[in-house]
């Protein structure tokens, strides 16, 4: 069955974060105006790493934690992308989890708990999505090239607007050619999110587009470039979350307030058991 490959350190899993760093998300989360959807993006996509990391612990007395991911934070503003992996990761696209909990930026106070940092918030200028595309796809390529026996890459891309470096058909383009990659367990799968303005309501894994705003072209657009989620993934994700996910759901939520973007980063990296 596809997209049913176990996690382990002979056949690693790949998650590719694109994070949207254009000016406009330097903007308030909605219903949070002391928070910016950079700040408040920044400290959801470190909590999903910690997440990662502690799946990747088959004891929680284990030392160091095993080596059952690649990771890349990929930042896109400007007309640029870039990693946000600092420290001794400055400059590397990929990283591996033991490499990553070699390289925590600093720890922060925040719920109540000393949470680790991996990437920092960041805003400014436009939104070269194509380009972030096309450099998740470089990554993925190789990596898949690699990892033929490995579960599939997972790209999920994080954006509050427009691609300003091409149009719908340009973004369906890259976004074709991003999901033809493949190993032998199938074929990779991106994820979209869009966060929400506060003034639209979210819609969560639709299978329809029906199920999204009418005439909302910029919508529409992430729905159509986003993969449908896997049947292993759906069960795996209704098991460890309170989500209901039906068939043909798409990995996309639309309008996505805080609760919803730690939801799907929670269903687009359910490829091994939280409580391992």
């Amino acid at each position: 069955m596809p997209y049913s490959q176990s996690i382990d350190r002979t056949t690693p899993g790949c998650v590719i974060f694109l994070l949207d760093q254009s000016d406009s998300m330097n903007l308030p989360v909605g219903g949070r105006s002391t928070v910016s959807r950079a700040e408040l993006l920044a400290d959801i996509v470190n909590d999903t790493i910690a997440m990662i990391m502690r799946r990747c612990r088959k004891v929680h007395t284990e030392p160091t934690p095993r080596a059952y991911y690649d990771l890349a934070v990929l930042g896109y503003c400007g007309q640029e992308v870039r990693s946000l992996l600092g420290g001794p990761l400055t400059g590397q696209w990929l990283a591996s989890i033991p490499e990553l909990f070699s390289a925590v930026l600093r720890h922060e106070e925040r719920d109540g708990r000393s949470k680790p940092v991996w990437v920092e918030p960041f805003a400014s200028g436009q939104t070269p999505m194509c380009l972030a595309l096309n450099q998740a796809g470089r990554l993925a390529s190789g990596w898949a090239s690699g990892h033929q026996r490995s579960h599939p890459p997972i790209v999920i891309n994080i954006t509050d607007g427009m691609a300003t470096d091409g149009d719908g058909d340009e973004v369906r383009t890259w976004a074709d050619r991003l999901r033809s990659l493949h190993t032998r367990d199938g074929d990779l799968l991106l994820f979209n999110v869009s966060l929400s303005d506060g003034l639209s309501a979210s819609v969560r894994f639709p299978a329809s587009p029906a199920e999204l705003p009418a005439d909302d072209e910029f919508l529409r657009l992430l729905f159509d470039t986003s993969s449908e989620i896997p049947q292993e993934m759906r069960t795996r994700a209704e098991s460890g979350t309170a989500v209901s996910l039906s068939v043909g759901s798409r990995g996309f939520v639309a309008n996505a307030a805080p609760d919803d973007l730690v939801l799907a980063l929670r269903v687009g990296t359910s490829l091994t058991d939280d409580r391992r």
